[in-house]
């Protein structure tokens, strides 16, 4: 059984041009239709979480928070033991890349 993503470490982090916000909606609908996907918007702090889950409770969450008018950060933590597909360290970053406007 995976542990909590809360007690795992960050797996990778990101800087890329854009909003926090323009970045959170396009890595949500990445995952839409795959996984449960509950984004929650914090407009007061420039700041995103991204919980993604393939049952009960969340497995994985992309952290996105506004740096400075021009880019964003992003960060990948999930569960430790999870091996989902589409919740793997690799695909997560290819995603959150597409949506900074990295070439992949």
């Amino acid at each position: 059984m995976p542990n909590d993503f809360r007690d795992s470490p960050i797996q990778w982090t990101a800087t890329y041009p854009g909003s926090y916000e323009t970045l959170s909606n396009c890595i949500a609908a990445q995952y839409a239709g795959e996984l449960r996907v509950a984004p929650q918007i914090y407009p007061t702090v420039q700041r995103s979480s991204i919980l993604l889950s393939s049952g009960s409770g969340a497995d994985a969450e992309f952290q996105v928070k506004q740096l400075d008018a021009a880019s964003s950060q992003v960060t990948w933590r999930r569960a430790t033991g999870l091996f989902g597909s589409w919740l793997n360290d690799r695909t997560a970053r290819q995603r959150a890349d597409k949506c900074g406007g990295v070439a992949g």
